[in-house]
């Protein structure tokens, strides 16, 4: 990871995708279907916070670069995971 600040900007760009992709579909399905994706959007708001949060205080001493590094790939492998996964049961709902 390059920095912090593309971290962050990684982590809203990525989020605000499945969000905005969910409230597409939200708009023309019914209601049942509507509060899966609500429950979907809602999840996907507290992780970006927690992540968030992660970045700002990261809990590893910053003089050990090599593990602080470790840790940045980690929540970036976390960010894409959870995104995928949030794809894949928008997909699930939707069809």
């Amino acid at each position: 990871m390059a920095s912090k600040k593309n971290l962050k900007k990684d982590i809203n760009y990525l989020i605000d995708e499945v969000i905005g992709t969910s409230l597409m579909h939200q708009s023309a399905k019914d209601e049942k279907t509507r509060d899966e994706i609500d429950q979907l959007i809602k999840e996907m708001l507290t992780f970006r916070e927690e992540l968030l949060e992660k970045v700002n205080q990261p809990p590893v001493e910053p003089a050990k670069g090599k593990k602080l590094k470790e840790y940045y790939r980690d929540l970036y492998s976390e960010l894409l995971s959870k995104v995928n996964k949030a794809f894949e049961q928008l997909n699930k709902v939707v069809e």
